[in-house]
């Protein structure tokens, strides 16, 4: 019987893989051309091995470049995984400390920023703010092409009053930019030298660069951007060239790093591994942090974390101006990896290459659990009684008052304002199925869940979500709403 079963699975598991690297490359080549994106890759990875790539369409329009494994794009805003790793590679050699103020390595700051930590800036709870939302695209472009120096870049948040009192709330920001001075004045090496040195090549990260425009970067992909003439100042109306930037802009701690798709797998396995950093930095990354009062927020240190389908999760966007859009999703217990990079950008997510959904899409060919729920159909209810309390709780999601139905973990702070008044919205809620995982160890924020259940809000426009039940069937999470 064993043989037997041995022998179904080698026939059984090729024909898995055949069937989801079709799908992968039928997704792909779907999305280029709804989108009109120039070039793509894709990378889905496990423990290390690739389990499928893919290498679409042009890196360079007006040259007519192929976009090739050597293929090196701009990452844009993933760029601030790398700035974390080294501020925490910092912290595992005794050069800083995380619950250190930045004043003491940044001392011009203002004297609101006395109670900024280091942490606070790697885990977007500083309260700062982010300098390209200061703006709306036209001022946005012109903050961007005049300002000429890091301590320009710098008085810029300078001059803004903090959005919060810092690890009181969540709120993304330039936190990884200054975190890039601030290796700078700790080290004495310019940041594009000391992750030469310390992680570039200790990872032999050969095609992994820090990006300025004057420098020669081999296999340098060129962006594009999709112009809306009544949004973006320009002559061109559609798919131009992407938006010029000042240079010191290029190479931000921030948003500052050009690589290709292998380096980045082989970047994202070091850290999974423990190959360039301890246990300890690796829970920091890859593990919600949390406020002063103990509410788990979403972000680790260069990285946003997520329960998604009963799976923990950690990802990452990238999109910037100059013609680029990207994304990450990990799964760091099972060392699974997807990366997709395109030279796209709009003025939207709506008009950009890359998407978490899309990305997620992939995913769930090797993880079902990912699959989007609205392909789900409405299933007999067994505990109407539970819905009815589940449809009282998501109404109520923008009073965020007590309820004995949700357990005190609760992470609020994982949803923001919109989003709860959106929920909020909810007339009414088809059940969609659930699952019973108390045999799986699915803990989240330290409880462990029993079942998922799987709903449609209906208001404005539906949205799908997964309630996390514990055993006592209080709510201790729901996922981040998708739509159809």
């Amino acid at each position: 019987m064993k043989r037997k079963l041995l022998l179904l699975l080698s026939i059984l598991l090729p024909l898995a893989i055949t069937y989801s690297q079709s799908e992968a490359h039928r997704i792909i080549t779907e999305r280029m051309a709804s989108m009109h994106i120039p070039g793509a890759v894709f990378l889905i990875a496990r423990d290390g091995r690739i389990l499928d790539e893919g290498y679409y369409g042009k890196a360079n329009l007006e040259l007519d470049v192929d976009v090739t494994p050597k293929s090196v794009f701009a990452i844009a805003s993933m760029s601030k995984a790398y700035t974390a790793a080294a501020i925490l590679f910092m912290a595992e050699k005794g050069l800083l400390a995380l619950d250190d103020p930045i004043k003491k390595y940044i001392p011009e700051a203002p004297d609101s920023w006395e109670p900024i930590t280091i942490w606070h800036l790697l885990t977007h709870s500083s309260g700062i703010v982010e300098d390209w939302s200061l703006y709306d695209w036209n001022p946005s472009n012109e903050l961007f092409l005049k300002t000429q120096t890091e301590a320009d870049f710098l008085n810029i948040h300078f001059e803004e009053d903090l959005k919060f009192a810092p690890a009181t709330d969540v709120a993304y920001a330039s936190g990884t930019f200054v975190l890039g001075i601030a290796i700078e004045r700790i080290t004495g090496q310019p940041y594009s030298a000391y992750l030469e040195d310390n992680i570039f090549n200790a990872l032999s990260l050969t095609e992994t660069f820090v990006d300025h425009p004057y420098k020669i970067i081999p296999h340098r992909v060129s962006g594009y951007f999709t112009y809306d003439p009544d949004i973006v100042h320009s002559p061109v109306s559609g798919l131009g060239n992407g938006l010029l930037i000042a240079p010191v802009a290029y190479g931000r701690g921030g948003v500052g790093i050009r690589t290709t798709a292998n380096d980045l797998l082989k970047f994202y396995n070091a850290l999974l591994t423990n190959k360039l950093l301890q246990t300890p930095s690796w829970k920091r990354m890859f593990e919600p942090a949390t406020l002063d009062n103990g509410d788990y927020i979403s972000t680790g240190a260069g990285w946003m974390n997520w329960p998604l389908g009963g799976i923990a999760i950690s990802e990452h966007s990238g999109g910037f101006r100059t013609g680029f859009s990207s994304q990450a999703l990990l799964i760091p217990k099972d060392t699974f990896v997807v990366i997709l990079l395109t030279n796209l950008k709009g003025t939207d997510s709506a008009h950009s290459g890359a998407s978490f959904s899309l990305t997620k899409e992939l995913a769930s060919l090797y993880y079902p659990a990912l699959a989007s729920l609205s392909k789900r159909t409405p299933a007999p209810d067994p505990r109407p009684d539970l819905t009815g309390i589940h449809l009282d709780f998501f109404q109520a999601m923008g009073d965020q008052a007590e309820n004995i139905h949700v357990h005190p973990q609760f992470p609020y702070t994982y949803y923001s304002k919109n989003l709860k008044a959106s929920i909020s919205q909810t007339a009414s809620v088809t059940f969609l199925g659930e699952r019973n995982v108390q045999d799986k160890s699915v803990n989240f924020f330290g409880v462990p869940i029993h079942t998922l259940r799987f709903y449609c809000l209906q208001g404005k426009k539906p949205l799908y979500t997964t309630a996390y039940l514990d055993e006592a069937d209080k709510l201790v999470f729901m996922d981040y709403p998708e739509t159809e």
